[in-house]
Order: structure tokens, then sequence, then C-alpha cells
């Protein structure tokens, strides 16, 4: 399973040095890109994912270059019995330092420590990115086609034996003006260990389709988990669903 995760990390990877144009969205299903928002611009965010649980989201640009962020939510806000909100804020921030051109990709540094799934006393089920760098290049292809590749290292459980740096992949792909196809590839290095709990080894596999409403509104859902990374009749060997809506203006 680590030969398959490094074949399809690489082969994205790989396709990344084709000629681009100009960046897209600031995030793929959950991994960042190198795409960010303009100056006074604002995104309001909610994620409706398995078990109930809702992630609200605000994100704006403090300048061109940089982005911040605030998340919150709980498992189990929709549903029956008791809401499990997760333990504290998610801060996100985002630094873009080299702009794209012909020949080079966008770079970007952030820090993001806010995980999905529900949280289980020192980790999220899917682990916060933490501290990481991407690039992303885009190029013309019957419409737009983007690729993106970063590094991450999570914060959560720093000091246990499945800590290691995290590599992803992924891309961008519009069918028309309005729809567009996303997927990436998550190695989950730093989830490996066989607890029969989370990840055990394979990687997260992530598609969706976005829906664009002109340019302040979007509708996405997505499948997640495609790859089963856990063990059978486990939440993490199951393939999971969630929607994502979010709302874009400027100050």
């Amino acid at each position: 399973m680590k030969t398959l995760r490094i074949f399809l990390l690489s082969s994205l990877l790989l396709l990344a040095a084709l000629p681009c144009l100009a960046l897209q969205f600031e995030q793929l299903v959950d991994m960042p890109t190198a795409g960010s928002l303009n100056r006074a611009q604002y995104a309001v965010n909610l994620r409706m994912q398995p078990v109930g649980g809702l992630l609200f989201g605000l994100s704006f640009g403090l300048f061109d270059r940089l982005n911040l962020g605030f998340s919150y939510g709980g498992d189990n806000v929709i549903g029956y019995g008791n809401v499990n909100w997760n333990p504290q804020p998610g801060f996100q921030v985002k630094y873009r330092i080299f702009d794209e051109s012909y020949a080079m990709p966008a770079i970007a540094l952030g820090f993001d420590n806010q995980g999905f799934g529900y949280w289980a006393g020192s980790r999220y089920f899917i682990k916060s990115r933490g501290f990481y760098a991407v690039a992303s290049k885009n190029y013309k292809f019957l419409g737009t086609l983007a690729f993106h590749g970063g590094a991450s290292y999570s914060i959560e459980e720093r000091h246990g034996e499945d800590n290691e740096v995290d590599f992803y992949a992924g891309l961008e792909k519009s069918l028309n003006p309005e729809l567009w196809m996303i997927a990436e590839y998550d190695g989950a290095f730093n989830d490996n260990v066989k607890d029969d709990q989370f990840g055990e080894g394979y990687g997260y596999l992530n598609v969706g389709l976005r829906w664009l409403f002109g340019s302040r509104l979007m509708l996405e859902a997505d499948l997640k988990n495609i790859l089963r990374n856990g063990q059978q009749d486990t939440d993490a060997g199951r393939i999971g669903r969630t929607v994502k809506l979010a709302y874009y203006d400027s100050f």
C-alpha cells in the first residue's frame, strides 16, 4: 500500500509541471491550495459531515497575500443525543510567498489546526494539517485544469509514534463555467499505526463536485475515504459524504 500511495502522489505532482493560468480555490476537499482571497474579500463556510457534524468557518483577506480564518463546530449537532463540540476553535493563516507565473507554480505557507470528523481525545478523526507548504499550478485545457501538491506537519499527537511529515496532492477540472470536479490524495503518512480505529496505511482518496452560482455562492458534494482506509465495520473503513456551502463577498 505504501507503493500505491507513492505512485499516486508522484503521478499527480509530475503533472504539475505543465504550463498554466490563474489560481482558483483556496481548498480542495480537505487539503489547502496556494489559492487565496484578495484584500478585503471574505468567505463564510458551512460544512455538513458524517455523524451529524457541522463546521462553520469564516476566512478573509487581510492583505492580497495574507489570509486569516476561524472555524468551529461539533459532532452530532444534527440528530439525537448530546452535541460533542470541538475542544477549541480552529485557526487558519496562509501567506502566499510567490504568485503563479508561466514557468513557476504559486507557493504558499500556512497553518491550520482544524481537523475533520469527531474529536477523539487527542486528535480529530482526520488530523488537521498543522504547518504546511503547498504549490499550485494551473493551465488551460478544455477550460481550466489545476494541480496542487503539499507537505504538512500536524501538531496533533506530535509526541506519539505516528508523528511524521505528511504529503498530499490533488487536482481540479472545470467542466463548464459552473461545474468543477475535484480530487485529492492524502498519503496520511502521519496516520499509519495499526490501531483498528483510525487510518491503516492506505491514505485518503477524496473526490467532489462543485457547483458555482455566479461569483458569490458555491455548493459542493464530496465522497471521502474511497480507499476505505481502516478496518471493516469501523468509521475509518467506510466511505463518507460531506456537503459544503460557501458565500463570497468583499468589504
